[in-house]
């Protein structure tokens, strides 16, 4: 997979991430100084939202975020100076746990690595049993995320029921 960015094009880290296979567990430093082990299986249902550019994190995406927080873990990684998170943090009351700029382990174990100083813009929504259910890595930096679609995935997610054997399923009847 590659990607656009001021008409120049990248190619995108080796790993390519599958809906329906497992997400990389990865250890990360956040802006607070607090060390998480990201990915894998969680008590709650993940979203990874990696950003070239911290100022694509959008109010419409906070809104998404801050509707499910108790249900979601959603992570901000992206490649943003300092002085620029804290802009989105103070903008959107983002919580520094939630945010890391040291994001080149993460964008190789994701595949949205373009280079050691850019990532490509992306959402991946991990469930409970760390599988991927949706990933979304825009053909372009430039180009924004399809809410909608996101949005919709997340809620799809966070509401899915896992159906167990009833009695007459078990016993063949």
């Amino acid at each position: 997979m590659q990607v656009t960015y001021k008409n120049n094009t990248y190619p995108l880290g080796k790993k390519d991430r599958f809906i329906e296979s497992e997400a990389p567990a990865i250890r990360m430093n956040m802006i607070n100084n607090e060390t998480k082990v990201i990915g894998l299986m969680a008590p709650a249902v993940q979203v990874m939202i990696s950003l070239n550019d911290i100022s694509k994190y959008s109010s419409k995406i906070d809104k998404i975020i801050n509707s499910t927080k108790r249900k979601v873990y959603a992570y901000i990684v992206t490649c943003s100076q300092m002085e620029q998170i804290e802009d989105a943090v103070e903008k959107f009351a983002i919580d520094k746990s939630f945010i890391s700029n040291e994001f080149k382990d993460f964008s190789l174990k994701f595949g949205v690595n373009i280079d050691d100083t850019m990532i490509a813009n992306s959402i991946f929504i991990i469930d409970k049993e760390g599988l991927i259910k949706y990933k979304e890595i825009p053909s372009d930096l430039d180009d924004d995320f399809n809410i909608e679609q996101f949005d919709l995935s997340l809620n799809e997610v966070l509401n899915f029921k896992a159906k167990g054997h009833s009695h007459e399923n078990w016993m063949g009847v």
